[in-house]
């Protein structure tokens, strides 16, 4: 199941949009969830007896576990718009997400100076369901499925947002394989899921047959860490040739959930555009 968010804001004006959006959305909407779900007095979850059923803590305080939603953000944006995609059973929390994304903006705050924002419209999926006034019914609103019924052997991928992918045991900083790629996205697939590990079991068929990937630096302040993180990856296009129908499916799911490393911060997003279809 999927359901994706679609934020659109009024002309930010003195709200300094930053090069890399993800680390600062991703802060003030926990921050606001927080406010919208939790019901421990002292609002701290160590140790919290609601902690198990509790949506802030399985999203932002959780460890070890798989992120089942994700920001959908570019690199140095002119605005703040942005969206958000959640998987799996994260989809029923859509009624508490769009609460946050309200109060994170309109009434916490973006940046160091916490400016507040104006809403104009949120979509989810095709349907409007705030107008910049008003919530609208979620009643009619029905989760999502991908569907795939076509299949291209040829196609080129554009990452909008760089992908942090390790090719043995490595961070690539020029290329990955093929392979790499869809074992990644196989990888996430099964624990968005909530199965066990498994190795991709067929041979991938397919070629990289043109690169334009190139390392792009970006780093995001974690307070609990009180220091810089680098999230560097490569951005750009590949194209791809002789792909077989299970590689494509895989790159088509990949197109919604992310690939590689930090997919919750919006890295590893890209589109795929389609060149030789059956």
């Amino acid at each position: 199941m999927i359901e994706w968010i679609e934020i659109y804001v009024e002309t930010e004006g003195d709200v300094k949009v930053p090069f890399f959006t993800g680390s600062m959305l991703r802060g003030v909407l926990g921050y606001a969830l927080k406010r919208v779900v939790c019901i421990n007095p002292s609002y701290k979850c160590e140790g919290c007896f609601a902690a198990d059923d509790c949506l802030f803590y399985h999203f932002y305080e959780a460890k070890n576990v798989f992120h089942s939603y994700r920001f959908g953000i570019t690199l140095q944006p002119k605005r703040l718009d942005f969206s958000f995609y959640l998987f799996e059973d994260s989809v029923a929390s859509l009624p508490y997400i769009l609460s946050a994304i309200k109060k994170s903006l309109e009434e916490l705050g973006v940046g160091r100076e916490k400016k507040t924002v104006k809403i104009k419209k949120i979509r989810v999926g095709e349907q409007t369901v705030y107008d910049g006034k008003a919530f609208l019914s979620l009643k009619e609103i029905k989760p999502n499925t991908l569907e795939i019924d076509n299949f291209c052997q040829d196609v080129t991928l554009n990452f909008i947002m760089p992908i942090r992918i390790k090719e043995n045991n490595t961070f690539a900083r020029e290329q990955f394989s093929l392979h790499t790629l869809i074992g990644n996205i196989h990888s996430r697939y099964r624990q968005l899921k909530g199965l066990a590990p498994e190795r991709l079991g067929y041979r991938v068929h397919g070629e990289i047959v043109k690169s334009t990937l190139k390392f792009v630096e970006t780093q995001r302040y974690s307070s609990r860490q009180k220091s810089g993180m680098n999230m560097g990856g490569l951005k750009g296009e590949i194209t791809i040739m002789g792909l077989d129908k299970q590689s494509y499916v895989y790159l088509k799911i990949g197109e919604i959930i992310g690939a590689g490393k930090q997919t919750v911060f919006g890295l590893g997003s890209y589109e795929i555009k389609e060149l030789k279809c059956k």
